[in-house]
């Protein structure tokens, strides 16, 4: 197994390099600890009614490797993920457990222990560093690894809140730069952080019904046309695109009856001076 040093993680180039090919040359640890987080997934799923909607949609992309794929959501609690895949079967896992998604997660919250640092790797969890911007180790990886018709899930509204917030720019350099237009789903979380809170204290809740909703599947050839089209710069183009997947998600919002009427377009509003 490749070793790792034992110090704390530090924000160098090497030291997440070294932590990238980690995750991406760990498969047979990726397969174990994903048995692992199925197995907490099960329980939730036992204690706390699930219920999935329109669940084929993410099945059919998920299987399709064809194409690479990126899943957006929501961020109602610390550990959405794994727990919104819990509608995914043991055979399906194993059946797709090469094509197990990449996640972004704050460096500063999941990488600053050596623990951490192979606990979250070996999930499949890449470092991001909050205010590095589009360009930066992690991001580089996602879009090798979507080169590679491979899936990545995100929270482009960059951390836990119960309101919706403006999406970071990230997933626009993704489906830009990517060499083959992803498919991007939006996902829907409803009383997930019922089952585990937003705040301390952090404990299991049981008894509740959780809702995800998967939205319809956005071709992301014709957002890339759109910008080629107009020769638009890569800011502008990065801008267009996370504003049309924000406005995608948040519109699922609103259709579910988990966001007021008006919430997307108000958050459109609000990106009209929105910075990188």
């Amino acid at each position: 197994m490749t070793r790792i040093k034992t110090e704390r993680l530090k924000l160098s180039d090497n030291s997440i390099t070294s932590f990238l090919e980690l995750a991406a040359n760990e498969r047979f640890c990726v397969e174990l600890l994903g048995s692992w987080s199925r197995e907490i997934v099960e329980s939730f799923n036992c204690a706390n009614k699930l219920n999935v909607h329109n669940r084929e949609r993410f099945l059919d992309a998920w299987k399709d490797r064809s194409r690479p794929l990126i899943t957006v959501s929501n961020h109602r609690c610390n550990i959405d993920d794994p727990l919104m895949w819990a509608f995914i079967t043991w055979r399906e896992m194993w059946e797709n457990i090469d094509r197990h998604r990449y996640i972004l997660a704050a460096h500063n919250i999941c990488f600053t222990k050596k623990w951490h640092i192979m606990f979250f790797a070996l999930g499949r969890c890449v470092p991001c560093v909050r205010g590095k911007g589009v360009y930066q180790k992690g991001m580089d990886f996602c879009v090798d690894r979507l080169n590679e018709n491979g899936w990545v899930h995100m929270f482009p509204e960059g951390r836990v809140s119960v309101d919706a917030l403006r999406f970071k720019w990230g997933v626009g350099r993704l489906i830009m730069e990517t060499v083959i237009p992803p498919l991007v789903i939006p996902i829907w979380c409803i009383n997930i952080d019922k089952v585990w809170s937003e705040k301390p204290p952090y404990y299991p809740r049981f008894g509740h019904n959780v809702e995800i909703y998967i939205g319809q599947p956005i071709d992301s050839k014709f957002l890339r046309k759109t910008c080629f089209e107009k020769t638009w710069s890569d800011v502008k183009s990065r801008k267009f695109v996370t504003d049309f997947i924000q406005n995608e998600l948040f519109e699922l919002g609103e259709a579910v009856g988990s966001l007021p009427k008006g919430t997307a377009q108000r958050i459109l509003r609000e990106n009209i001076n929105g910075k990188l």
